[in-house]
């Protein structure tokens, strides 16, 4: 399977630079990508509200249940160098039950990505999509002349 996060600006621009290696899902009820993403994965980072932006390779994950505040504050801090969370995220979250960390690497820029409009349409709120693996556009989607900027 092939995997579109829908990520804040702000964070997109931290991953491109090489300064965020890891997003965090903290959610309520057991969802994707909760045990439904795995190492070696291609994962397509798409700005909120805006295009893909680039793509990676999920190297590890992992996955927690049963959260306490106090286990996500100790998440908080285990993550806070790979994540680049803000205080205020954790603290939003605190009633969170699952959570999961995926950890990339290999990240390159897009000049597009696949097409999930399908997947949109049936979810449009969803900011984690699971598309199948012959929709990877990897690599003819790689911007170049970004990667030599």
């Amino acid at each position: 399977m092939i995997h579109v996060a829908v990520i804040k600006r702000e964070y997109v621009e931290l991953i491109l630079a090489g300064k965020k290696t890891a997003e965090l899902r903290l959610t309520r009820m057991r969802g994707a990508p909760h045990g439904k993403v795995f190492a070696g994965e291609r994962l397509y980072i798409k700005q909120s509200s805006g295009p893909v932006r680039a793509t990676a390779v999920v190297t590890e994950v992992e996955s927690h249940e049963d959260l306490t505040p106090r286990r996500i504050r100790r998440l908080a801090r285990d993550t806070a160098k790979t994540v680049r969370g803000k205080p205020e995220f954790f603290r939003e979250r605190q009633t969170a039950r699952f959570a999961t960390v995926i950890h990339f690497e290999r990240v390159e820029p897009c000049a597009w990505g696949p097409d999930f409009s399908a997947e949109r349409a049936a979810n449009p709120r969803a900011a984690w999509l699971i598309l199948p693996d012959n929709a990877c556009v990897y690599p003819d989607c790689i911007d170049r002349g970004l990667l030599t900027a």
